[in-house]
């Protein structure tokens, strides 16, 4: 398997990539039992509709102001990268926050029925505090920037701010600036000075529009605070030095840094270089306008303080599971603790807390922790604390007080399946860490170690000397390295004496040696391999790779492949759209010849698939995803239920994604040049070299549900005319390898 060119495929798939299953109607959220949130209802247009199909009707219907190439340009560019957005799964409709974001918005929009229908509210799935509006109509709005908010009415004001960017359409004529404008030094900066100015005037009209709506202008000013610290986790709250204490672990207050680490945003930043205008001049423009308006209104919440508190608290469980896709366990950790003391008892709060200590610790097994920390010159705030106590834990540490955390969320909820794997997955990253040696634990606590040592440091240095006088050397060797030994307590050591209850457990010790077993196991095939000869290890390359998607599959998810048709070294997008189509439907068929049931899910069969589908489509996607940020490590899906929910409907837990890359470009050779003079030969020379010129790529990968990450891989390169005949022919052979035994 060619694995730069997997990596470059799922990294394709990154910008489709994310969650969610569900169709069913919105209902309250259980915070105890959390449900990620889900797309509900019929599927909407913007979702269904082809994007070469979107530009043929605006082109048709001279839509927006430009003319001629320029329009084409901005329609193309505007949907394909709108679309592909759409199509990500971060992207959901119909959601109890989509809900709420259009009930806020008929709100603002009460006098203009016409621009109600225009508009279209969706949620994104990102723990990034934005919200945006595009030239279509459509408003995307962050579970991150909700998770941030004091007020819906501050949410109206955003609301309000993007919906102006709409009606004013700042996008069209930022565009037709940039192509009216010679390229140069100064580009940037006007380009810079000209964003200012669009973001200021939908901050003054978005202000009438507010206003009109009845809400208070008491909360206006402090929604740019909320804006300026955004970056920030939703709360600020110490977390106490006693936090990681239990019954058995006791971290001492030394590990924790001496300082607080103060807040750096400041209102009045240099700008110069951003496309907003800072705070300061944002709050000063508004301020001026709303000293023009009168007749305010006194509420912050036409829809209830309750309402907004709930929807504001579905944002925040959301930033978890993001932060756990994207390896950020750290935050995810923090935002735990946040909502931990609301819900103590959350299922939800005890997988995800699992899930991130299990990823810190295979990541810091791999020697790649590290990277998903704050650098210590970004430290701010209260969750800085966090992420200094996890970079000052060596490797042992760190994962021995991983071990005790799982353990502990295992015995809150001894019956849950998902949690037990959690917990076996956290063990087998025991056996393979190096210098993790059961023997050198305690089997005493860290306060029943300290005690025994303080009585000892209380008796005389003679009586201390005179019980080791008669000892060898050896055993003065084994007794300094036995933790149980009260001379030996070490306060740096503490982690040592955090888990004496776990290595007396049978089940433990049990599941330690099964996964020791396997360990040997491969590390005794790694040294048979060593001692073959070249020829018997070109062999064995060479069955590897002719078994490289052999995973004897008959049942397959076929996931929308990504297709590039590219044209003068650009990609073509609507050629590449509609060969995607193909790609589908050959597919389907190849599959029907070989009497394999192969699932497709599709951007262009969702009008067949429907949400079900889409929200199928999400999870597969965000477990790619997930696998793409954390391929160091044997990842635990953070939508595992979801997952198994789909290898149950659908009966196979193999998933198929694949990538096709065409290109032309004839290659005149001096052969060519030569025939010419030779009539005849021509014939036979020119169509050559015309066929020399095609490019085809196929990258496929097989990913397995049950089994966890990628169960292979397999590139193909063909230089050959493009067409649907030869696709057919391509994808016969890789389906019938997928459905074959390894050799």
């Amino acid at each position: 398997m060619n694995l730069i060119k997997v990596r470059f495929l799922i990294v394709c798939y990154v910008f489709l990539a994310f969650f969610t299953v569900s169709n069913t109607v919105n209902a309250q959220q259980n915070f105890n039992d959390y449900k990620t949130l889900a797309s509900v209802g019929t599927i909407p247009n913007d979702f269904t509709q082809m994007t070469y199909e979107k530009i043929k009707v605006d082109l048709k219907n001279d839509r927006t102001t430009l003319k001629g190439q320029n329009e084409k340009i901005f329609l193309e560019g505007i949907h394909y990268s709108i679309d592909e957005l759409l199509h990500s799964g971060v992207v959901i409709y119909g959601d109890e926050i989509t809900m709420y974001l259009n009930s806020i918005a008929q709100k603002l929009l009460k006098d203009d029925a016409t621009l109600q229908k225009e508009l279209r509210f969706y949620t994104l799935k990102s723990n990034v505090t934005n919200a945006f509006s595009t030239d279509q109509g459509i408003v995307f709005v962050t579970t991150g920037l909700i998770s941030q908010l004091t007020s819906e009415a501050q949410l109206a004001f955003v609301l309000a701010h993007e919906i102006l960017h709409y009606t004013e359409k700042h996008v069209v004529e930022t565009f037709d600036w940039k192509n009216k404008t010679n390229r140069g030094d100064r580009t940037i900066e006007r380009l810079s000075q000209y964003s200012k100015e669009k973001e200021l005037d939908a901050d003054r009209l978005g202000l009438k529009m507010y206003q009109a709506a009845g809400y208070s202008k008491d909360e206006i000013l402090p929604t740019f605070d909320v804006l300026m610290f955004s970056y920030l986790p939703f709360d600020e709250l110490e977390i106490p030095k006693t936090y990681f204490n239990t019954d058995y672990m006791f971290v001492p207050e030394t590990m924790f840094s001496k300082e607080k680490y103060p807040i750096k945003a400041v209102e009045d930043d240099d700008d110069s270089k951003s496309s907003h205008p800072n705070i300061k001049k944002r709050k000063e423009s508004v301020e001026k306008e709303m000293g023009l308006l009168s007749n305010w209104g006194k509420t912050t919440s036409f829809l209830g303080d309750e309402k907004f508190k709930y929807i504001r608290k579905i944002a925040r469980f959301e930033s978890i599971r993001n932060d756990v896709i994207d390896a950020n366990y750290a935050d995810a950790v923090y935002s735990i603790f946040l909502l931990e003391k609301e819900y103590p008892n959350s299922i939800y709060l005890h997988r995800m807390k699992a899930k991130a200590w299990l990823g810190m610790a295979q990541m810091k097994e791999a020697n790649k922790l590290t990277s998903s920390l704050q650098k210590v010159s970004d430290y701010e705030g209260e969750v800085a604390e966090l992420h200094f106590f996890l970079r000052k834990l060596d490797k042992i540490a760190l994962i021995t007080l991983a071990l005790r955390q799982v353990e502990d969320i295992r015995k809150k909820q001894p019956t849950d399946k998902e949690i037990q794997l959690i917990w076996e997955r956290m063990v087998k990253t025991t056996t393979i860490t190096e210098k993790f040696d059961l023997k050198a634990f305690s089997s005493f606590k860290f306060a029943e170690a300290k005690l025994e040592y303080e009585k000892i440091k209380a008796d005389t240095i003679s009586k201390v000397e005179k019980t080791t006088e008669n000892l060898s050397k050896y055993e003065k060797i084994k007794k300094k390295k036995n933790t149980d030994d009260p001379e030996n307590f070490d306060n740096d050591k503490f982690y040592l004496y955090g888990i004496s209850d776990i290595i007396k457990s049978e089940e433990f010790i049990a599941t330690y040696v099964r996964f020791q077993k396997e360990n040997d196991a491969l590390r005794e095939q790694e040294a048979k391999e060593d001692l073959m000869s070249r020829a018997e290890k070109k062999k064995m390359n060479q069955k590897e790779e002719e078994n490289q998607i052999r995973v004897d599959a008959n049942d397959l998810i076929f996931v929308e492949p990504i297709v590039y048709r590219y044209k003068h070294g650009r990609i073509d997008k609507i050629k590449s759209e509609k060969l995607g189509e193909d790609f589908v439907n050959i597919i389907e068929k190849t599959a029907t010849d070989l009497d394999m049931n192969v699932t497709t899910i599709s951007s262009s069969n969702l009008k067949k698939l429907g949400t079900p589908g889409f929200n199928e489509r999400a999870v597969l996607l965000s477990y790619l995803q997930q696998i793409t940020n954390e391929e160091q490590i044997d990842v635990f899906p953070v939508d595992y239920s979801l997952l198994s929910d789909i290898q149950t409907n659908y009966g196979t837990s193999k998933v198929m994604f694949s990538i096709l890359e065409h290109s032309y470009q004839p290659k005149f050779s001096a052969v060519l040049f030569s025939s010419i003079l030779f009539f005849p030969a021509a014939f036979v020379v020119f169509p050559l070299e015309i066929l020399m010129g095609n490019e085809t790529d196929l990258n496929v990968i097989i990913m397995d549900i049950d089994e966890g990450g990628i169960a292979g891989g397999q590139f193909y390169h063909y230089k050959e005319p493009l067409s649907n005949l030869s696709i057919g022919a391509h994808l016969y052979d890789v389906l019938t390898q997928v459905k074959s035994k390894p050799l």
